[in-house]
């Protein structure tokens, strides 16, 4: 069964460039787990397992919420959440997010496909496992272009137990 979560996907470029600079925080906490750039996304809403079947229907279903994406996000700071041991690239203005995410989220429940509740905080998570806080130093402020909603899937490699992401078409 695939495991699944609504994402806003950002253009590879990006990714690169934002996956190379948070590598600087390295310094801070060596331990940590950088993200790969071909892993880095905005999550809109988490869903868990379902069966194939379910996922190429909730696929579909929100691609056509596009129209309520904002074309532009400011990736505009550094935070944690120091409970869960996350690095985190803020983004700006997070509110312009709140339509899609909510249309992505009644799509879920419309559809009677289980979603994790908590409630949505506009980041991108760029180490896992960080233990030093809020680092003394941030991210070069850019703004990036965002296309619409898509669906991931979390893939753990059996020979490595690397996760990755690919789209769900």
């Amino acid at each position: 069964m695939p495991r699944v979560f609504a994402a806003l996907l950002l253009p590879h470029d990006v990714c690169d460039t934002l996956a190379r600079d948070a590598k600087a925080f390295a310094r801070f906490d060596p331990l940590a787990r950088f993200t790969p750039s071909t892993n880095l996304h905005l999550t809109l809403a988490f869903v868990g397992d379902v069966t194939a079947e379910e996922a190429h229907h909730l696929s579909a279903a929100i691609r056509p919420l596009a129209t309520l994406t904002p074309r532009d996000i400011t990736i505009a700071r550094v935070g944690t959440f120091d409970r869960h041991r996350i690095l985190y690239a803020g983004l700006s203005p997070a509110e312009s997010l709140n339509p899609v995410v909510k249309e992505v989220r009644d799509t879920i429940t419309r559809l009677g496909l289980p979603m994790d509740r908590k409630a949505f905080r506009a980041h991108i998570t760029i180490a896992r496992d960080w233990r030093r806080g809020h680092p003394p130093m941030t991210l070069p402020t850019r703004t990036v272009r965002l296309s619409g909603p898509v669906l991931m899937e979390s893939v753990k490699d059996p020979r490595t137990g690397i996760i990755r992401y690919r789209q769900v078409i």
